[in-house]
């Protein structure tokens, strides 16, 4: 009896430690958070709820404080507002309806054959400027241009097409496209337009129009460029010389030696003709052109654009062909135009061909050039380069705007020297 009532005391006291010592790990935890489900609640003391390495995962999770400035961006997203979706699906659903609407009119537009009215014309040009599809826009302006292009194209066809562009936000390609086509296949409507739209859109829609014009009627367009300002002509000259291209190289090429003054010599249309023609018919044929020419100052302008544009991009192709070539003039021209372009890629390299150049006036200018970029490269390597140059003390004045002082101005130029602190040494 005595026996059983110590197992039965003993029992007791085991049950009674077992709850003393859970209840002590159980009340900190209880004091510190509580937990609910997987959500780690951080304490309301503002204290940061460190957990175990078997909770770290659950640690990620984070849930903000009422009255705090919110968790993570991504953690808790807001409840959408059903008015603002209610209009959102509302405004998909009538752009899904305008663009079925939009491709079906254009679709039909597309398959009418004859003249264009003006619901076709809307649609198209429509198409052509607002479809998702590019292949769609391509083709809705293509059947544009082809109406442009055909025997019954009216005046009246020409405004309604530039009113729907206009209203439909037409970038500058567009209406590039479209004022060339206007000019190529109904110049005399085109032309009167000049003296119509208003002046601040006079010389863009000039600059589009007449090499369209050019490329089908080159006097007329000639006429028209013939009667401009000097400085709206300097601006479109350019675009004449494309639609001259266009229609015929000689027919360009007599143009510039018709206007060319012998007595006032200027290289800079024959220049931008020069570029115009690698730029439409490739370096290849301008080459082959340039070899034509008349001996004479056009004929040195050409080779050195020519040279000049190859130079900059295909550098080393362009000195192997000068390198074969015999001493000449062209080969002159060839190096001047070439030295130009590559000086800002190489200075130095610039100057050693410039300094080949056999023409002591030619040569004096590439050099200028040259070394004007050389100075700008590497001040001190230009000036050590100048000092074993037989080459005329001012040109290092003209490249620099320093007086040459053998070599000492590399220091000035670093000082801040300039023209104004010393006057140019004798030559």
């Amino acid at each position: 009896m005595l026996k059983r009532s110590v197992i039965v005391h003993l029992a007791w006291a085991l049950i009674t430690g077992g709850a003393l010592v859970g209840g002590l790990q159980l009340a900190p935890a209880s004091r510190g958070a509580d937990r609910s489900g997987d959500v780690a609640i951080p304490p309301a003391t503002g204290k940061s709820l460190v957990l175990d390495p078997a909770e770290s995962d659950r640690a990620e999770r984070y849930v903000p404080l009422p009255g705090s400035a919110g968790g993570k961006p991504e953690s808790i997203p807001s409840a959408p507002d059903p008015q603002k979706s209610t209009a959102s699906v509302e405004r998909t659903r009538e752009l899904q309806t305008a663009r079925r609407t939009m491709a079906r009119e254009a679709s039909e537009a597309l398959r009418r054959r004859g003249p264009l009215g003006k619901k076709q014309i809307h649609a198209l040009v429509l198409q052509a400027i607002k479809s998702p599809s590019p292949v769609d826009r391509r083709r809705a302006f293509d059947r544009i241009l082809e109406e442009m292009g055909s025997s019954t194209f009216t005046r009246e066809q020409a405004f309604t097409m530039r009113s729907a562009m206009a209203k439909n936000g037409a970038d500058g390609r567009m209406w590039q496209l479209f004022d060339y086509a206007w000019g190529a296949n109904d110049p005399a409507t085109a032309v009167a337009h000049l003296d119509e739209i208003p002046e601040r859109y006079f010389e863009g829609f000039l600059g589009n129009m007449i090499p369209g014009l050019a490329s089908v009627d080159p006097q007329a367009a000639i006429d028209v460029f013939s009667g401009l300002d000097p400085g709206v002509a300097s601006r479109v000259q350019r675009r004449l010389f494309e639609g001259l291209i266009d229609n015929d190289v000689a027919v360009a090429t007599n143009f510039i030696y018709d206007v060319t003054d012998p007595e006032a010599y200027n290289w800079r249309p024959m220049d931008t003709l020069t570029r115009e023609i690698v730029r439409d018919q490739g370096l290849e044929v301008t080459l082959d052109w340039a070899t034509e020419l008349p001996e004479g100052a056009l004929r040195s302008s050409a080779w050195s654009a020519a040279f000049a544009h190859w130079g900059s991009r295909e550098p080393e192709r362009a000195i192997e062909s000068i390198m074969e070539m015999e001493p000449s003039s062209d080969r002159n021209q060839a190096l001047n135009g070439f030295t130009a372009a590559f000086a800002h890629q190489d200075g130095s390299l610039a100057v050693e061909w410039a300094n080949e150049i056999t023409e002591p006036g030619l040569r004096q200018g590439a050099l200028t050039r040259a070394f004007t970029q050389f100075h700008r490269q590497n001040p001190q390597a230009a000036a050590e380069s100048f000092s074993s140059i037989d080459v005329p003390r001012s040109v290092w004045h003209e490249a620099t705007g320093q007086a040459w002082s053998g070599g000492v101005q590399a220091e000035n130029s670093a000082n801040g020297g300039s023209a104004a602190e010393a006057a140019p040494a004798a030559n």
